[in-house]
């Protein structure tokens, strides 16, 4: 089976697109039913940057600038978020157009490049993490478009070239690198070794100098326009969650992902990739698996959700490296065959969130508004819905004292756990569950009643400090959108909030340890409390 043509690759690669874009636009809104708060933080991120701040330089965020810029310069030229959120997906799935052309014609045939091609988009612009629930989610979307970049770097250096393509390859390799450093910087630490052993092993070092010339040029770029402190600054964002006790690990434990239940199948699919391109005489291709084997691990179990979408990369590289000629093994096995049944078994594997990726979008238009309401009625982003059942329907989990003492005293010393203290005083252990946005509203109502909290800064002892989206509040500068650790403000905040049901209850222990610590520093007086906060204000020095 041949390459696919020049001409009729890039009609389909456009035409998967239009479809997607046509499945995202048509409905006219965004409606979400799940992960609300990574939708809100997303919001929050993307409205601030419209209003020309810096991720780093002014909030405080391990995510890299990328993943934000294409729906804030949407958001910036008036768009609401809705609009926003979907234009900056289709212009970033776009901007991968070239790329997927250039490796599906110049080293795929015609099969495996159709499934690059398409996925890749779909990957970009689905309207859900993976995994198998049938939901309509931005959660994370920034892992799908590093994926993709992954699937374009792991293809463009395991698969080797049918003609002279260095120039082109080192172009595609240095735009892809730099995308993961300025999107998401794991998934690069992960997957630089790999490219850089391929590279070695293949002699490719005129591909090599123009990856290097590539990025020298995009960090030089960042550098004249955000300034040199623009990386200081992100190389601290990134230290702060590597030392975080909030979320040491997003899914399941490493070891899980080795040799645990759900993944052993997968990593023996892996190994048996490896030793089948190695039987078919492509030794140096399985010596590249084996060293991105790690990567694809690694970077999985960095992701929530543990969605091992590797999985589908490898069938598609197996495809492609399936030898041309008749090759047994010692076992009389036919090799090439045995490369397409183990494919299969990595797409079976995956299917499920193949399955769900494939028809996110098409479930979201199909997705009814009824029971849906929008997230910002009173201003002009009014193009995101979300389901009302999980927006305006509060659910918590309350602790309560047990009333036999002697289970109680075994309890407490088996959780090994104090009870979250302000100012001496113990506070009720309660994890907010649902209804986050309901919470918020009210929370921000709450501070609006108050003429001196407006236009004032409000830190939140939880994950989420985004309460100047429902009121009269103003963003923290060098605040977090999402709390992971450290000061992220707290010090220059005019309130600090500390809500009596958080969603994370680790973040408000840390929140008040920290005040606790510095409690000759913070200079803090309780100014109201009701059912859902503590209000703190800090005084002058």
């Amino acid at each position: 089976m041949g390459r696919p043509s020049a001409g009729i690759y890039a009609l389909f690669l456009v035409v998967v697109l239009a479809i997607q874009a046509g499945l995202l636009l048509g409905k006219g809104v965004l409606l979400l039913d799940q992960h609300e708060g990574d939708a809100l933080h997303l919001i929050q991120i993307i409205m601030r940057m419209s209003q020309g701040e810096w991720p780093h330089l002014d909030f405080t965020t391990p995510i890299g600038i990328l993943a934000f810029a294409p729906v804030s310069w949407f958001a910036s030229m008036g768009y609401g978020v809705g609009h926003a959120i979907i234009y900056g997906t289709l212009l970033v799935a776009l901007g991968f157009l070239p790329a997927l052309w250039w490796i599906g014609i110049s080293r795929l045939r015609i099969l495996p490049a159709l499934l690059f091609g398409g996925f890749v988009v779909v990957l970009i612009t689905a309207l859900v993490y993976g995994g198998a629930d049938q939901v309509s989610s931005i959660s994370m979307y920034y892992n799908r478009w590093a994926w993709a970049a992954g699937f374009v770097i792991v293809t463009l250096v395991m698969v080797p070239p049918d003609r002279n393509s260095s120039v082109l390859d080192g172009l595609v390799l240095g735009v892809a690198l730099s995308f993961l450093v300025l999107a998401k910087i794991t998934f690069f630490v992960a997957f630089l070794p790999g490219v850089v052993i391929a590279l070695v092993l293949r002699r490719q070092f005129r591909t090599m100098l123009v990856t290097a010339i590539v990025g020298a040029g995009v960090f030089s770029l960042m550098t004249l326009i955000a300034g040199p402190e623009f990386w200081s600054a992100y190389v601290h964002d990134l230290q702060v969650v590597a030392q975080s006790g909030i979320r040491p690990m997003p899914g399941a434990p490493f070891l899980a992902l080795l040799v645990g239940p759900s993944f052993v199948a997968a990593n023996i699919v892996l190994l048996m990739s490896i030793v089948l391109l190695r039987q078919a005489g492509q030794g140096t291709e399985g010596v590249i698996l084996l060293i991105f084997a790690p990567a694809f691990v690694y970077v999985t179990w960095q992701n929530w959700g543990n969605d091992p979408k590797w999985l589908f990369l490898l069938a598609l590289l197996l495809l492609s490296l399936r030898p041309e000629r008749h090759v047994n093994n010692s076992l009389g096995w036919d090799v090439g065959r045995a490369m397409t049944t183990t494919a299969l078994v990595a797409v079976a594997l995956i299917l499920p969130s193949l399955y769900n990726l494939t028809l996110a979008n098409l479930h979201h238009a199909r997705m009814s508004r009824a029971g849906f309401f929008q997230l910002f009625p009173n201003k002009a982003n009014n193009d995101i819905e979300m389901d009302a059942g999980r927006m305006y329907a509060p659910a918590r989990r309350e602790g309560f004292t047990l009333s036999d003492p002697a289970i109680a005293a075994r309890v407490k010393a088996a959780v090994k756990k104090k009870p979250d203290m302000l100012f001496g005083q113990p506070l009720k252990s309660c994890r907010l569950e649902m209804g986050l946005v309901s919470v918020l509203h009210q929370m921000a109502r709450d501070l609006d009643s108050l003429p001196e909290t407006a236009g004032k800064t409000v830190f939140v002892a939880d994950t989420f400090s985004n309460l100047w989206l429902f009121g009269s509040t103003v963003p923290l500068p060098g605040g977090a959108p999402w709390y992971y650790g450290g000061d992220a403000g707290m010090s220059r905040a005019d309130f600090i909030l500390v809500p009596l049901c958080p969603v994370t209850p680790r973040a408000r222990s840390l929140v008040l340890k920290r005040i606790a610590e510095q409690e000759g520093v913070l200079n803090l007086r309780e100014v109201t409390r009701n059912d859902l906060f503590i209000l703190l204000r800090r005084l002058p020095d």
